[in-house]
């Protein structure tokens, strides 16, 4: 009889929420996501993860190995080296823009205020900081599995998807004429006011990959690549040391905005020339 009681039970609990009216799909999110994370924070981070450009070495268009730095350069690009890629990753189709960041980190210290204008004003710790926060919040949201997180690129996987399969000083050629159409810098910008991707895209759709900001990476910043790893992961030495800037600026000249140059930077420089671009790929 007990069990009889049971089963009855079950039937009718069923057929009663089979009965409920359904929820509308944005209630149902709300009572699926966490309590701290609210509409606004879902519908950013949500846009976030689909500018993820996914990247598959050794599958075409994406090379397994490219030359990185360049011999007929300065001494800190030299010598040129194959890396080789063994793992899938992403990389974000745009610089950090400060809604976002002012959502996770609650405040924008930008000069160059605007919703979808790149953040700047960001140390290299500020930097870690935001992806360890995105990626905690992306978490609890469901947006990325736990095994995956957001960090900065390594310097190699920075030049490889700038390069974009190209060998030419830039990824568009070696023509800095062409430069207009592809970045901001000091030859085309009055002030770093503009949104993100206003320019056109290198060949895998990543946009001010030239110019706009320099962009941080999770490299210590050594003199040469003569004992650089070839494998694409991070070359961090002695924490004293300088971190790596990539790509050039708007106050930059055209010469600073190639695939190769770098630039050596203390990593509590802040300053408005000076932002993030994101990686999504599976803790080690």
């Amino acid at each position: 009889m007990v069990i009889s009681s049971m089963i009855s039970n079950t039937l009718v609990l069923a057929l009663l929420i089979n009965d409920l009216p359904s929820c509308s799909p944005q209630i149902q999110r709300e009572a699926l996501l966490p309590s701290s994370i609210t509409d606004e924070t879902m519908k950013l981070l949500t846009l976030f993860r689909k500018e993820f450009v996914p990247v598959t070495p050794g599958i075409d268009p994406f090379p397994a190995r490219f030359l990185m730095g360049r011999d007929d350069g300065p001494m800190e690009e030299k010598p040129a080296h194959q890396v080789h890629f063994t793992s899938a990753f992403e990389i974000a189709r745009y610089e950090v823009p400060q809604n976002l960041w002012e959502n996770i980190m609650g405040n924008n210290p930008s000069k160059w205020k605007g919703p979808r204008n790149s953040v700047e004003m960001i140390s290299y710790d500020d930097a870690l900081r935001f992806c360890e926060k995105v990626t905690s919040v992306m978490r609890q949201a469901k947006l990325i599995r736990p095994a995956e997180l957001v960090r900065l690129p390594t310097e190699s996987e920075w030049e490889y998807c700038a390069r974009a399969g190209t060998t030419t000083r830039y990824s568009f050629g070696d023509d800095a004429q062409a430069l207009d159409k592809f970045g901001w810098y000091r030859g085309n910008a009055a002030g770093n006011d503009p949104p993100v991707g206003a320019k056109q895209p290198n060949p895998w759709h990543l946009y001010d990959i030239h110019g706009y900001l320099w962009e941080w990476c999770l490299d210590s910043f050594h003199e040469d690549y003569a004992e650089a790893p070839a494998d694409g992961s991070a070359w961090l030495s002695n924490s004293d040391l300088p971190h790596v800037l990539r790509g050039g600026s708007w106050k930059d000249p055209a010469e600073h905005l190639t695939s190769s140059y770098r630039r050596a930077a203390s990593k509590d420089l802040r300053d408005d020339a000076v932002g993030l671009r994101c990686i999504l790929a599976t803790e080690p």
